[in-house]
């Protein structure tokens, strides 16, 4: 997970007037419209935008920190109540760590029943009722990373629940349009170069690790819904 205090320059003990004033300096530095339209500068700009959404809000820094496991002062923060688009945002941000460094070694089916549990009807109808649109693209970014992942056939589910929370954004329909155009390489040949290399280069134990941490992830996502 990504530290968004140092991506603003300030640190986990600062105050609420210092993350904005640190927002406005770097929004104006790197925003894409003062950049003629630089890649690195519009990437720059999303992460900071990401980061101030997190940490600008009370209660979804006080999920970012209980997370990280910052401390303020002297107490440590405590486990977060409701829900709220911004926590579907980190939890769907972590699934996409927790896969991208799994070496390639993915249960595809976890993924998908992780994935679909999250973007449930309930928390969807949440998401679109609080029109909150710059966290809304941003968790259909991080889905979509997720979704290039997961086997053919249970692609097409999680892209109709991404196309409810685009809420009509040409933009994002865009995106998901485009996505859900990937297909995996059927190429028998390669396909056989691919199993051959497995074979004879073996999991690491830092793969196997991931992997571990990958399936520990799932299990805690899915006692944190339940609950």
């Amino acid at each position: 997970m990504k530290n968004h205090y140092e991506i603003l320059g300030v640190t986990p003990n600062c105050s609420q007037a210092q993350i904005k004033k640190a927002y406005r300096l770097l929004a104006v530095k790197y925003h894409p419209d003062k950049n003629n339209g630089d890649k690195d500068s519009e990437e720059s700009f999303k992460e900071i935008l990401e980061s101030y959404i997190i940490l600008s809000d009370e209660e979804t820094r006080i999920e970012y920190d209980y997370l990280k496991g910052f401390k303020k002062g002297r107490r440590v923060y405590s486990e977060p109540g409701k829900p709220s688009p911004v926590k579907f945002l980190i939890q769907i941000k972590k699934i996409k760590e927790a896969v991208m460094n799994a070496g390639g070694h993915i249960n595809k089916t976890a993924l998908y029943r992780v994935i679909d549990n999250l973007l449930n009807d309930e928390n969807i109808y949440l998401l679109i009722r609080k029109q909150d649109i710059g966290v809304n693209h941003l968790i259909i970014d991080e889905a979509l990373t997720c979704c290039i992942f997961l086997n053919e056939e249970n692609r097409p589910a999680i892209h109709e629940k991404l196309i409810k929370i685009a809420d009509g954004n040409v933009r994002m329909l865009n995106r998901i349009k485009l996505i859900s155009t990937v297909r995996p390489n059927n190429d028998t040949k390669t396909e056989k170069k691919n199993i051959q290399e497995i074979k004879d280069n073996p999991p690491s134990r830092t793969a196997i690790f991931m992997f571990l941490l990958f399936v520990l992830l799932f299990i805690f996502f899915l006692y944190m819904q339940n609950r």
